[in-house]
């Protein structure tokens, strides 16, 4: 069912409300930036990891060599897989891995200044 000519209207003022208040999130929500390009999607990993596995449980048997090279597929498919996460704009999953501003490094340090106040002083 298509919007009314008023329903349009509004829609384009929430819009350009939108983008004058938040850019970035506007950017990230956007149809256009819906559609990965060329290489963010993280199927691809996956799929190289699985045929790394496949590679490696078929070939180790019989050839030492085919078994290792398979084992570096998995390898660099995962280590793609974690850059590609890491660079991701999904909102949690980048963090998980460390890459955000917040920083794991602050976090390690809050933990140890706690640890040290609550056993540090005992003698």
């Amino acid at each position: 069912m298509p919007l009314s000519e008023e329903e349009q209207r509004i829609l384009h003022e929430m819009e350009e409300k939108l983008y004058e208040h938040d850019r970035a999130f506007a950017d990230r929500v956007s149809t256009k930036s819906q559609h990965h390009p060329r290489g963010r999607s993280g199927r691809g990993w996956v799929v190289a990891f699985v045929a790394g596995f496949v590679l490696l449980l078929v070939s180790f048997g019989s050839s030492v060599l085919l078994g290792s090279l398979g084992f570096l597929i998995m390898l660099g498919a995962t280590l793609g897989f974690v850059n590609r996460a890491r660079h991701s704009d999904t909102p949690g999953f980048g963090s998980l891995l460390g890459s955000r501003g917040s920083g794991r490094g602050d976090e390690w340090s809050e933990m140890r200044r706690r640890l040290r106040s609550r056993f540090g002083n005992r003698s």
